[in-house]
């Protein structure tokens, strides 16, 4: 054929044929069996401590020498700091949130940079749940997680990493508890001023007055309501995530279509789609806490919350901080944020503000060399090393 490379021709009709083939194969494979092309919670584990709904993960160290974390290799160091990682999802998410799949996981990445890395899962609430207050989660569970934690690793010094109310989780505790061996905590997302959360908070804000007086006058709480009827079912939340993105969730659809012959990025979406898709219920009685307390009275920013016969004063949070806020995030905006490093006593304390909307500051494309690297250089310095042993023949006499 005159004018056309034949060969280059071959290889694009080739390349064409396969890639046709491939979308056919994945297609029909993500309608039949879509469980195969999930990937989350596939780093290996052993589960240290169940309570309930409650169970306490502990990532293991890697075999591969190598490994491949969006995109870039990196080498693995296994148990370079004795300081275990402890990480708190919010209630929302489920804890494989931070496992999602292998090249985007939190927590096989900083296995691979040489920290003892745990999880704390909150577990699937249901109705049946509608009980459960922050006096559950913060004055109960998650003092028997770090107990447990505390017994498998043999260290009293804790670092957490909490994302969203896992960052507030992690601060109220630390506030309530007074447990001064917390010796780092990293909040991502994590609002402080709840009235400067978007459109919601400017509500809030407008309504709050008048509706706490009107609660006086009438002599009714929302804390006298049975939970029941304030539990909020995790579809709502999926459902919420995505109007706050509309054109987002369309184009998702619309890349999975060209990407479909792509496995690997059929895998990422069809995990991704399994967090987004499966975000958990709110207990009706934590609910009311946080409409009442944290909503209506925005009672964080004024530095403390009562939980159950407690008052957690965020001004007893010594530890060193730090705090990320997404760039485009529309939930957590950066306002509702960044009102912490005025709250806690600490003084080692810092705030960033990285790309990304309230998901992909965690989980987005420029996560890992973002949120991910400067929390791992972050704790690298502020985490005790694992001593090398020291071989006989060089130990002083006196030690011998």
């Amino acid at each position: 054929m005159d004018g056309i490379d034949t060969d280059k021709f071959k290889a694009t009709a080739a390349m064409t044929a396969e890639k046709v083939l491939l979308t056919m194969i994945h297609g029909a494979e993500k309608l039949v069996r879509s469980e195969s092309l999930n990937m989350a919670g596939a780093t290996p584990h052993d589960i240290i401590y169940t309570d309930d709904l409650l169970s306490v993960l502990h990532y293991k160290p890697l075999e591969e020498e190598m490994v491949e974390i969006a995109g870039r290799k990196q080498t693995v160091q296994s148990g370079l700091y004795k300081t275990p990682l402890v990480l708190v999802p919010p209630l929302l998410a489920p804890g494989f949130a931070f496992d999602l799949y292998p090249s985007r996981s939190i927590a096989r990445y900083f296995v691979a940079k040489g920290f003892d890395v745990y999880l704390v899962d909150f577990g699937s609430p249901d109705k049946s749940h509608s009980h459960l207050t922050f006096e559950d989660y913060i004055l109960r569970w998650i003092p028997d997680a770090m107990a447990s934690i505390r017994k498998e690793s043999g260290q009293e010094e804790l670092s957490l990493f909490g994302y969203c109310l896992g960052g507030l989780f992690s601060l109220l505790y630390t506030a309530a508890s007074m447990d001064e061996n917390i010796k780092n905590i990293i909040t991502v997302a994590s609002p402080i001023d709840m009235h400067q959360m978007g459109a919601a908070g400017k509500v809030l804000s407008i309504v709050s007055g008048p509706a706490m007086k009107l609660s006086r006058i009438m002599g009714f709480s929302l804390m006298n309501l049975d939970p029941k009827y304030t539990h909020i079912p995790g579809i709502l939340g999926t459902i919420g995530f995505n109007l706050t993105n509309p054109f987002g969730f369309v184009k998702s659809h619309w890349d999975l279509m060209l990407n479909l012959w792509d496995r690997e990025y059929v895998v990422a979406y069809e995990s991704m789609g399994h967090w987004l898709n499966n975000l958990l219920d709110y207990p009706g009685a934590t609910m009311q806490d946080m409409i009442v307390q944290m909503g209506m009275g925005n009672i964080l920013k004024r530095g403390g919350m009562q939980i159950g016969n407690k008052h957690a004063f965020l001004k007893d949070v010594k530890c060193s901080i730090l705090a990320f806020a997404g760039l485009s995030d529309e939930v957590v905006p950066i306002d509702s944020a960044d009102n912490l490093l005025e709250v806690v006593s600490s003084t080692d304390k810092t705030f960033y503000k990285v790309p990304g909307g309230h998901m992909g500051i965690m989980m987005g494309s420029k996560a890992p060399e973002n949120l991910w690297d400067m929390s791992a250089e972050w704790l690298s310095t502020r985490s005790n090393k694992v001593e090398e042993e020291i071989p006989y023949f060089m130990k002083d006499k006196k030690d011998r």
